[in-house]
């Protein structure tokens, strides 16, 4: 131990003696390892830590997909069909399944929208997790007319009843039905999605018969001994029976029985994170080759007194232990300054998770991720120091004497070392940047993409209508007429849309159709396209440009003819080379006219691979909706008539809560917020790694070419033109380049491929010319940091140089 407490002290004096050798590498290092600590906690996070729920590893989830489509495409599962597979198979111990809704809570000072769970009353009993205030569901709660109750989300019931254990019998009126809360659940409870208020029960009795009815989530906690894949198997005849027995809605689907933990996130998410966290590793790798270097050219210096030091009795490996230790300790400092950085990191990316993330998913700083960063410390530093030890403890004493005298050249050894890390820091950089360039290309080719509308000057918001104030489908109708006409009156407004979903949202609904005169084919393999409710002023007010015929009017009422309108992406899958006006669309089971064309609306909030965003649009006073979106545009600050809109809504409905009120770009940047955050970060990174490597590159070769000035001085004196000189030395720093990139670029295609498999629910160009900019650049980096350095070299006096 004293002797560790000796190597300690010994190698904290050698830090302070050269400060500026030792702050270069300790930040170097720093930033390397406060980027990886940071992905640590986001891997942490999304990976290891599991939702609050009991026994996890015992839950599976049961969703639909169409056969060949990723579980991201699945729209959930139908209650009819969960309740056929879950009464045939013999591995499940209990059941549930739940989805999420809309309602309006009434009777208080302001009224309010919820999102509310409703879920079999079965589903505490699954998770294994109860309320911590009150109590959960009772079987026979859930049968409409009988247990009309619910349990609160913990933090709405801090927000709505500022924590009061009195609200245990409290009454809540939502969607004008009396509800009476019963219990809350514990703080750290979350479910999917996380931003819901309250769960109710229900026994989804009128779901029953709408097999084609999608949209929930079903678990099942199996049986001791039990795995998803076999309850999968178990099930295969009962998926195949009910397509069979009900192939409108379920031929051309399977069941896919996953584990909790590959549910959520899914499978491209760990993709990508397993990719961020690999760029992360490769920027470490760089700032431990620039570390490396920085030691090595240290350790030069030092070849005298390692020398002296094994002639005196110390043996190869003490030396190389106290060499170890030294680097180890810098790795530490920098590990220490890295976790500091790395607070403000995570605490950003933290305020970028989306709301319908549960927290468990949030970034943290734990004990977890600062143990994993402690051991990348060490590591890092038995890495980067490795290679300058071993080098400094096997030189001599007559070695250390004849390579450094009067500044001679360097010995071959370590001219080969040098240009190794030289060559590794090329091959490392130019992979990372270019994985880090297609993925920012990709990220901000989804978050900058042309919306094909005019978001400045909108005014957003979503009303659902109350049930038990509009009950009929023409009264909704009318309540959205007559909003339009008092939103229209506000000063400042210029038009009023109404549409079944935003722009950019999650979530976009799509349907079957088919076109007439055209084959018939299967009803599961009708081709998809986005489905939109809009009013007739909807493409006025949003901007959006008409190409072909003519949009809504008053007269596509309720009681008139059926349209729809098209948009071009739709045209051109569909329709290529011909007049689609006038042309029959079956449509939700409705035969409808085409009668317009209009420009394509980026209404995915990220697009997927291979869907040009077709789109069919429909009057809503055809086909009303009951929670659908406004946008008001103003042609000032969205901002400044949010009080006038809201004092509109209550004079035409006192009741009426008003949800999302904000302007629409900064709806948008909300969607939007993960994947600029992924970019930004990723830029960040790209530009470290660039910095980093253009700095150890250009270090490393500037002092081997002034540890070749001596040479220089030769040719110099023995008449060598000073041009030849430059260029000779010149090319041999464009030769290690040119290696660099020849081991580079099959890592970068590599990585370009890693890429694309990870994102292939993306578009994007993602083309190899990242890796040929790359190349360029570290090439040109290359190129000056040996052509300065020896145009310097050999201006100096031949008689000066040799002195040296």
């Amino acid at each position: 131990m004293s002797t560790l407490f000796q190597d300690l002290r010994l190698g904290l004096r050698m830090a302070l003696r050269t400060p500026v050798v030792t702050g270069v590498a300790a930040l170097s290092l720093a930033l390397g390892i406060a980027a990886n600590a940071s992905m640590f906690a986001i891997l942490n996070a999304f990976l290891f830590e599991p939702l609050p729920y009991g026994d996890q590893e015992g839950l599976a989830v049961f969703r639909e997909a169409r056969e060949g489509d990723p579980m991201e495409m699945s729209p959930g599962i139908s209650p009819a069909n969960f309740r056929d597979y879950t009464s045939t198979s013999g591995s499940l111990e209990s059941t549930t399944f739940y989805t999420a809704e809309l309602v309006n809570l009434t009777g208080f000072d302001t009224p309010e929208e919820l999102q509310v769970v409703i879920a079999t009353p079965e589903l505490f009993d699954v998770l294994r997790v109860q309320p911590f205030l009150g109590r959960g569901f009772r079987p026979e709660e859930g049968v409409e007319g009988s247990g009309d109750v619910v349990v609160l989300h913990h933090s709405y019931w801090e927000t709505r009843f500022g924590g009061d254990p009195g609200a245990l019998g409290r009454t809540m009126m939502l969607d004008g039905v009396a509800y009476t809360v019963i219990g809350v659940m514990p703080e750290a409870f979350d479910m999917i999605p996380a931003d819901i208020q309250a769960i109710r029960p229900s026994d989804f009795e009128a779901q029953m018969e709408a097999r084609g009815g999608r949209g929930f989530i079903g678990y099942g906690r199996l049986l001791p001994g039990r795995t998803p894949a076999q309850v999968e198997a178990e099930l295969r005849t009962t998926y195949a029976g009910l397509a069979t027995e009900f192939p409108d809605a379920n031929r051309g689907w399977e069941l896919r029985v996953i584990p909790l933990g590959e549910f959520f996130p899914g499978e491209t998410d760990r993709k990508l994170i397993l990719l961020l966290t690999a760029v992360t590793l490769f920027g470490l790798l760089i700032a431990c080759a620039n570390v490396a270097n920085l030691l090595l050219s240290r350790a030069e210096s030092r070849q005298k007194e390692i020398a002296l030091r094994k002639a005196l009795g110390a043996g190869r490996g003490r030396v190389l232990r106290q060499l170890l230790t030294e680097s180890v300790l810098l790795g530490l400092v920098a590990g220490g300054v890295g976790v500091v950085l790395s607070i403000w990191i995570i605490q950003w990316l933290a305020g970028v998770i989306p709301p319908q993330m549960p927290r468990t998913f949030i970034p943290r700083l734990d004990l977890g991720v600062l143990m994993a960063t402690l051991g990348v410390s060490v590591l890092a530093g038995i890495l980067f120091g490795v290679a300058p030890a071993m080098h400094a403890s096997g030189g001599d004493l007559r070695e250390a004497l004849s390579e450094g005298s009067r500044g001679g050249t360097a010995g071959r050894r370590r001219r080969r070392l040098r240009n190794a890390f030289v060559v590794g820091e090329f091959a490392v950089a130019l992979a990372l940047l270019t994985g880090a360039g297609i993925m920012i290309q990709a990220f901000d080719g989804i978050s900058s993409a042309d919306p094909g509308f005019d978001p400045d000057g909108l005014l957003t918001f979503r009303l659902a209508v109350l049930e038990n104030q509009y009950p009929e489908a023409a009264d909704v109708a009318a309540f959205h007429e007559e909003m339009v006409r008092t939103l229209g009156a506000v000063p400042g407004v210029q038009g009023v849309a109404i549409m079944s979903q935003l722009p950019r949202s999650q979530g976009y609904p799509r349907a079957r159709y088919t076109v007439d005169g055209r084959p018939e084919v299967d009803p599961a393999e009708r081709p998809l396209a986005g489905y939109q409710r809009v009013n007739p002023d909807y493409f006025s007010t949003m901007d959006v440009p008409l190409l072909q015929g003519r949009v809504f009017g008053v007269e596509d009422r309720a009681d008139a003819p059926l349209v729809a309108v098209v948009n071009q992406a739709f045209v051109d899958r569909e329709f290529a080379g011909e007049d689609p006006v006038g042309r029959l669309l079956n449509v939700a089971e409705e035969s409808r006219t085409i009668v317009g064309v209009v420009a394509n609306v980026m209404q995915e909030r990220i697009p997927l691979a291979g869907s040009l965003g077709e789109a069919i649009y429909l009057p809503l006073a055809q086909v009303p909706h009951p929670a659908p979106r406004y946008a008001v545009r103003t042609s000032g600050d969205p901002g400044a008539i949010a009080a006038d809109v809201r004092a509109a809504v209550w004079s035409v409905e006192p009741d009426q809560p008003i949800a999302e009120l904000r302007s629409m770009q900064d709806h948008i940047d909300e969607n939007m917020a993960s994947a600029k955050a992924l970019s930004t970060f990723l830029s960040a990174m790209a530009a470290l790694a660039l910095a980093l490597a253009a700095m150890g590159i250009y270090g490393v070769m500037a002092h081997s070419v002034a540890q070749q000035r001596r040479d220089i001085g030769i040719r110099m004196a023995l008449g060598a033109d000073r041009g030849t000189v430059v260029a000779m030395v010149t090319k041999s720093g464009a030769w290690l380049a040119g290696v660099g990139m020849a081991l580079g670029i099959p890592i970068a295609f590599l990585i370009f491929r890693g890429i694309s498999s990870a994102m292939n629910l993306f578009e994007g160009d993602l083309g190899i010319s990242y890796a040929l900019a790359v190349s360029g650049v570290l090439a040109a980096v290359a190129l000056i940091a040996t052509y300065l350095p020896a145009r310097r070299a050999s201006a100096v006096p031949p008689v000066v140089a040799l002195r040296d």
